[in-house]
C-alpha cells in the first residue's frame, strides 16, 4: 500500500517513524520518571511499600491517572470542572457556526442539516442559495451502536446524466449526504444540557471537518467522491489525504478566538477565562511523551505484521507470534510493561479494517502544511482551502492538492521543529 502515498515504500515510512521515535522517547522517559516519582509519593505516605515489600513500578493503567492528576495540581487543568463550559447544544452550534464563517457555507440549523453557499443571488432569496449537500447528526449512543465517533458516507457526489432514459440529455449534479455517529456524553437528566469533556470538543470539531470534506466534494463519478478510503472496498480520498483536513481543523479548538467561541458557562452566561484558556493551551504537548511513543510502537507493529507472512514475525533477532510481538515491541519503545496475558490489539478496529500499513498517515501529515500559516477565521484562506483541499475530493492526488494550496510540496519540517524544539 505504501507505493501508492507520499511515503512510497516501508523503509521510508519506518524511516520518518524513528525519526519521531528520537524525538519522543527522552521525553517519554521523563514523564515516566515524573510519573513514578508520584507514585512513590503517594506509596509513601499510606506506608503501602513497606507493608508489601515491593519496588515501586509504574503500571499502564498508572499513567493516565497520574496524568490527570499532574495536569491538575501543576498545570492547573482539570477536565471535569472545565466540562460546565462545554455544553453540547452551545458547541455543535459554535462548530458549525466557525466552519460556517470559515469555508463560507451555510446551514438550517436542525438536526438534519441543508449545507448552502455564503453568498447569495443578487435578489438575496435564501433558498437559491448554491446548496451543497446534506448531513445529520446522531450524538448520542444507542444499544448496539457504533463504540466512538465516526463520519459514514450516506450518498456520494456524481453528476447523473440522463441521456440514458431521456432525450434531452440532461446532467444533474447528485448532491452528497453523510452522517456524524457519535457517543458523546449525555445529560443524566433532561432539565440539564449535556456536558462535555475537552477531548470530546476536539474529536467533535475534527469529525466535523470530515461532514464538510464530504459536503463539499465535487466531482463527476461516485468513485471520486468523498468516502471512508479505508474501508475494504477501494473508492474515495485516498488513505494518505483522509484524515489531512480534518487534523487541519482539530488544531483550531486549541486557539484562543476559538476556544471562546467555543465555550459557555450556561449558568453564568461566560466563556472560558484567558486564564484558564492559556492554562489549556500550555497543557496540549504536556505529558505526550509516553502517549506518542505508545501510539508509535503501535505503527511499528502494524508495519511489521502487515509486512510479513505471520504466525511469527522477526523483531530484535528473535521471532514472535502477534500477541507477544505487540507486548515486547510496546515495552521497548515506551518502558511501560503490558499485562503479560493481555492482547491490547485485538481490540484495535483500525489494525484488520482496511488501514494496513497506512496506519502511520494518522500521524505523518496532521499539521505539517498548515503550521506556517496561523490566522484562523480567515475567509480568504478558508476559500481557497475549500476550493484547492475539500472540493477536488478524489479527483487530484494528495501531493497535487497541497501545491495548489500552498504553491509549494508537501513538507513535515514545520512539524518536526515542533518536534524538536526548534
Amino acid at each position: 500500500m505504501c507505493e501508492t502515498k507520499i511515503v512510497k515504500t516501508p523503509v521510508n515510512a519506518e524511516k520518518f517513524l524513528f525519526k519521531l521515535l528520537e524525538a519522543y522517547r527522552p521525553k517519554c522517559r521523563k514523564v515516566l520518571e515524573l510519573l513514578l516519582e508520584m507514585k512513590r509519593r503517594d506509596f509513601s505516605a499510606s506506608g503501602e511499600h513497606e507493608k508489601n515489600g515491593e519496588d515501586i513500578k509504574l503500571d499502564p493503567w498508572d499513567v493516565l491517572y497520574y496524568t490527570q492528576v499532574y495536569k491538575s495540581e501543576y498545570a492547573w487543568v482539570d477536565e471535569a470542572a472545565l466540562r460546565e463550559f462545554f455544553p453540547l447544544e452551545h458547541v455543535k452550534s459554535a462548530i458549525l457556526s466557525i466552519y460556517e464563517e470559515f469555508l463560507e457555507v451555510w446551514h438550517e440549523d436542525v438536526e438534519f442539516y441543508a449545507v448552502r453557499s455564503a453568498t447569495c443571488p443578487a435578489d438575496h432569496v435564501i433558498d437559491e442559495r448554491e446548496l451543497f449537500g446534506h448531513f445529520y447528526f446522531d450524538l448520542y449512543p444507542h444499544k448496539g451502536q457504533y463504540s466512538h465517533q465516526c463520519v459514514d458516507l450516506l450518498r456520494p457526489s456524481y453528476i447523473f446524466n440522463t441521456a440514458t432514459t431521456t432525450n434531452n440529455g440532461n446532467s444533474q449534479q447528485i448532491l452528497p449526504a453523510s452522517i456524524n455517529i457519535s457517543n458523546l456524553t449525555p445529560s443524566l437528566d433532561k432539565d440539564n444540557p449535556s456536558l462535555l469533556l475537552f477531548r470530546e470538543v476536539e474529536t467533535f470539531f475534527h469529525k466535523c471537518g470530515h461532514i464538510f470534506h464530504c459536503i463539499l466534494t465535487k466531482s463527476c463519478h461516485s468513485l471520486h467522491s468523498w468516502a471512508w478510503s479505508a474501508v475494504p472496498w477501494h473508492r474515495g480520498v485516498k488513505q494518505h489525504f483522509l484524515e489531512v483536513p480534518s487534523m487541519m481543523f482539530e488544531n483550531f479548538v486549541w486557539c484562543l478566538e476559538i476556544l471562546r467561541k467555543l465555550s459557555l458557562n450556561v449558568s453564568y452566561g461566560s466563556c472560558i477565562s484567558n486564564n484558564a484558556i492559556d492554562a489549556l493551551s500550555k497543557s496540549r504537548f504536556l505529558m505526550t511523551g509516553y502517549l506518542r511513543c505508545k501510539y508509535l510502537a503501535r505503527v511499528l507493529y502494524n508495519l511489521k505484521v502487515h509486512s510479513g507472512l505471520g504466525p511469527e514475525y522477526k523483531f530484535d533477532g528473535k521471532m514472535y507470534i502477534a500477541v507477544t510481538l505487540y507486548n515486547v515491541m510496546t515495552k521497548k519503545y515506551t518502558g511501560i510493561a503490558l499485562t503479560a496475558v493481555s492482547f491490547v490489539a485485538a481490540s484495535w478496529f483500525h489494525l484488520m479494517m482496511g488501514y494496513n500499513t497506512g496506519y502511520y498517515d494518522l500521524f505523518s501529515h496532521f499539521e505539517d502544511f498548515l503550521l506556517e500559516n496561523r490566522s484562523v477565521i480567515d475567509c480568504d484562506l478558508g476559500r481557497k482551502y475549500r476550493d484547492a483541499i475539500l472540493l477536488p475530493g478524489a479527483t487530484l492526488n494528495g501531493n497535487t492538492m497541497i501545491r495548489n494550496f500552498l504553491g509549494r510540496d508537501a513538507s513535515n519540517d514545520a512539524f518536526l521543529r515542533r518536534i524538536f524544539n526548534k
